[in-house]
């Protein structure tokens, strides 16, 4: 994962980051506090290697698999 000193270049209304990527606030805040700032940090992970992360459950999971899909058909 990049550092917090590497997302300085992001826009703001990237789809990308957490919190545009229209996820609740309650799943962007137990994201971020096991150090996701990005959908795409995801990227390569098993759902089982997800679920292993701190304060993430299947619904999360579920919640992120559509995000993604959402922003992929854009």
């Amino acid at each position: 994962m990049k550092s917090d000193l590497e997302f300085d270049d992001l826009q703001d209304d990237d789809p990308d980051l957490l919190e545009n990527s229209g996820l609740s606030k309650r799943f962007v805040s137990r994201l971020r506090s096991a150090h996701f700032r990005r959908l795409s940090d995801f990227d390569g992970m098993s759902d089982i290697e997800i679920l292993r992360q701190p304060g993430v459950n299947l619904r999360i999971i579920k919640a992120i698999k559509d995000q993604r899909m959402r922003i992929a058909l854009k």
